[in-house]
């Protein structure tokens, strides 16, 4: 029943103890399964085993194509006025001991009229006419566009029934409607909401379960809200579930607070167990993903909220701080730093704890100590002030930097006169007129392309990079990638266009564009068809202002914690002049003897001098 997103068989659950549909009324209830779309036909009444154990489940009945009367376990039910029925359920919903019915129609005159909810209430003559007690989202997107209806209905507690109606597309942004309907002291919506599906993200999935879970003989709400692994560019990646609990009181529903930060936090802590073992710790940066994606989709501090409009609270589900995000962020960096990534590894921990995480002081003095083993700190010997004054790109563009060492040691300084050579064993600073001022704009090897951009999605997917034509008609011809990196939760959009995010280039050669955004190591495809993780550095040209070496074989990236040298191992390189600072670092680069750093602080350029064993 976990079919892939382009999926059309589709399970509809009614709960029963094992005995066939003709069962009494009064009996346990399993969750029910709101997915995509509906069951084919032949699978009604078919048992299913549930995915926690416990009772099986049974199908619910799907009405044969074109249906307007129905004999449905001994009810003959009649269909509003043009409209067909889809799926139909017969049982005591409402506590006076005869069988009633609920029904889903859909329209026979407009392909994109929501469907309908009908409520057919029994009696000692049979049923009364039905009435419409609920409605879904709509209009619905065209059939023509790659998109299909979804209906799902079942009875999920004593009194309660769970439906869903709306559509699923491939390639279009759409919603359903998911609501738990009572009908034991009238017609009533216990609780709804509306699920929003931007177009190409990842499958969300709805098991409702009505089950009276504090004991006082009315049926609650318990939502287990599933993500499946997103889409291209990203990785496989588990799937990930959380629970988010109402309990009805006479003044109403009542969220069960702990929820759902309990259950991503068991998502975290099982993922922390695998950070430090090295055969495991490549899993934890899906499963960390997966715990931040299941938030954003739940919570509304997220950002990009994908469970809307509910009837009850605020309009959507306030989770408050989490200590789910912070525990999984820790997890990922100490993940980061068992695989010998130190400068990820930082970058980890500063995301850890960022909004709407919560913040506990201990976690930061427990992560030095992953780092220190990962990159031994070096303190500098000595920092000398650069008095050429480095050319800085102003602009947002991922841009080359204006410092970069010579193959002989020597440190060159793009300045707006030219270009300024310094000796940066002696200080000694002079012009280089041999050299040429190296632009600060990101192109292709063949001068064709330039790297306009990364920014933040509006709907919570995937970070996108955007490259233009650098012909006369500059940005006409604008070229997007999508990056297997999340959009930070939390981020909001302004004006239509999404934040700005930190991109670091490293060389663009032959074998395609090797970069560091937000934190992570990104290779783009030579022809810009995809971008994915890259899992190490290749042996392309190096390009004056990149963070690495002549030789391309030693990097220096500035982070919060340090400048991380990486050669054949990693380094933290710190200065008493530069503690509290590290974060304004930008444009480092490193000498092919790793013993000479170089970067920009506050507008001015500084190179020091380091022992690396």
């Amino acid at each position: 029943m976990r079919g892939g997103r382009s999926s059309c068989a589709f399970l509809l659950l009614v709960a029963s103890s094992g005995c066939a549909r003709s069962c009494k009324n009064e009996h346990p209830y399993v969750p029910y399964a709101i997915g995509d779309g509906e069951a084919p036909a032949e699978e009604a009444g078919a048992s299913v085993a549930p995915e926690e154990g416990g009772t099986p489940e049974i199908l619910a009945a799907v009405a044969p194509a074109g249906t307007t009367r129905w004999p449905l376990e001994g009810l003959e039910l009649l269909s509003p006025p043009d409209r067909v029925f889809v799926l139909g359920l017969a049982r005591d919903v409402d506590g006076d001991g005869t069988k009633d019915a609920v029904a889903i129609v859909r329209s026979t005159k407009d392909e994109a009229a929501p469907d309908e909810v009908v409520f057919y209430r029994g009696g000692a003559r049979g049923v009364t006419e039905g009435a419409n007690v609920a409605s879904g989202p709509g209009p619905q997107p065209d059939t023509d566009a790659g998109c299909t209806k979804v209906a799902r209905l079942a009875q999920v507690g004593r009194r309660s029934v769970a439906v869903e109606l709306g559509a699923a597309c491939a390639s279009l942004a759409t919603s359903r409607w998911v609501g738990v309907l009572s009908f034991d002291r009238g017609v009533r919506t216990r609780f709804a909401a509306t699920i929003l599906d931007p177009a190409e993200a990842p499958k969300l999935t709805l098991d409702a379960d009505g089950s009276d879970r504090d004991g006082d003989g009315i049926d609650d709400v318990t939502l287990r809200v599933s993500i499946d692994a997103p889409n291209t560019p990203f990785e496989p990646m588990p799937r990930a579930t959380a629970k988010v609990v109402w309990f009805d009181r006479p003044a109403g529903l009542s969220r069960e607070p702990a929820e759902p930060d309990a259950s991503l936090r068991a998502l975290a802590q099982a993922a922390a167990t695998k950070a430090s073992r090295p055969k495991d710790a490549p899993q934890v940066p899906g499963a960390v993903h997966q715990v931040r994606a299941l938030y954003g989709a739940l919570c509304a501090e997220g950002g990009a909220a994908r469970l809307v409009k509910l009837t009850v609270g605020s309009g959507g589900v306030a989770c408050g701080p989490s200590r789910a995000l912070e525990e999984a962020g820790f997890a990922l960096a100490r993940a980061y730093a068992t695989q010998g990534e130190p400068a990820r590894a930082v970058w980890a921990i500063d995301r850890a704890q960022q909004p709407p995480a919560s913040k506990t002081a201990t976690r930061l003095s427990e992560a030095q100590a992953w780092l220190a083993q990962a990159a031994p700190i070096a303190q500098a010997k000595q920092l000398r002030a650069i008095a050429a004054v480095p050319q800085l790109e102003r602009s947002t563009a991922p841009a080359w930097g204006p410092l970069a060492f010579e193959a002989n040691g020597k440190l060159l300084v793009r300045t707006a006169a030219g270009v300024a050579r310094i000796d940066p064993a002696t200080g000694d600073e002079s012009e280089a007129p041999d050299v040429a001022p190296w632009k600060a704009h990101v192109t292709s090897p063949d001068g064709t392309l330039r790297w306009l951009s990364v920014t933040s999605a509006c709907d919570g997917g995937p970070l996108r990079a955007a490259f233009a034509s650098t012909g006369p008609a500059l940005d006409a011809d604008t070229r997007n990638v999508l990056l297997p990196i999340a959009t930070p939760l939390g981020t909001r959009c302004t004006g239509g266009r999404g934040e700005a995010a930190r991109a670091i280039p490293l060389a663009w050669g032959p074998r395609g564009l090797e970069a560091i955004v937000a934190g992570e190591p990104v290779l783009f495809a030579s022809d810009l068809s995809r971008a994915s993780i890259a899992a190490s550095a290749l042996d392309q040209p190096s390009t004056p202002g990149a963070p690495r070496s002549p030789s391309g074989k030693v990097t220096a990236v500035a982070t919060s914690q340090g400048i991380v040298v990486r050669t054949t191992k990693s380094r933290m390189l710190r200065a008493k002049e530069l503690e509290g600072g590290y974060g304004e670092l930008q444009a480092c680069t490193v000498s092919d003897d790793a013993a000479f750093v170089a970067c920009v602080r506050g507008g001015r350029a500084f190179v020091g001098q380091w022992d690396l064993p």
